[in-house]
């Protein structure tokens, strides 16, 4: 019996040492998260367009990330920070181009921009110039940059087609290569049954 006693008091005292690890670790990821994980790339690829017709818009393009990445206590992912392109400007005022970009769980991510006109006062504008896909430790990304449409009501709405759509991926030296990064980077996305079906591939 006494030995029986030894073996539950030792199981108890080794289940106890396994539920404060867990908790600890728990506790840090979560600390973690919300500090925040610096992100300082540079990313060199290729700008081209979706389409076999369009095989020959090709440019050398290098996307520069700096921020901050914070993840929540579920896994997903935030991204507060500089998203800039070489070859592009962005269509904010000056002083606001930090942005924000919130991953779904099928990692896409639409790069917003906050900010006011004129003064502190006015009334805040918002753009967004485009969606990210990223790695987890954003070396490798595609970006699908979003053009301007009339809508029927006269306004100007922002939207992106798998079809002929403009896309930067990284890192790429060529079309082919740009290609399978942002299809591997996009397979959730491309492949869930409210998008074309779930079988669209980029071509």
């Amino acid at each position: 019996m006494a030995a029986s006693g030894d073996f539950l008091k030792k199981l108890k005292l080794i289940l106890l040492l396994l539920l404060i690890t867990a908790l600890v670790a728990g506790a840090v990821y979560i600390i973690m998260g919300r500090i925040g994980r610096p992100i300082d790339v540079a990313v060199r690829g290729i700008n081209y367009q979706l389409g076999p017709e369009n095989s020959k818009v090709l440019e050398p393009e290098t996307l520069h990330l700096k921020g901050t990445l914070y993840r929540s206590w579920k896994g997903s992912r935030t991204f507060k920070g500089s998203v800039t392109f070489d070859h592009q400007t962005i269509e904010v005022p000056k002083g606001s181009e930090e942005a924000t970009i919130s991953f779904d769980k099928k990692g896409y991510g639409s790069v917003w921009y906050w900010y006011s006109e004129n003064n502190e006062t006015a009334v805040p504008q918002v753009y967004s110039s485009g969606a990210l896909f990223a790695s987890a430790d954003f070396s490798t990304v595609t970006f699908l940059r979003y053009r301007d449409y009339t809508a029927k009501n006269g306004t100007i709405q922002k939207e992106w087609s798998g079809e002929d759509g403009f896309m930067f991926a990284g890192p790429a030296a060529s079309r082919e290569e740009a290609l399978e990064v942002s299809n591997r980077l996009m397979k959730e996305y491309l492949t869930d049954n409210g998008y074309a079906g779930g079988r669209f591939v980029l071509k």
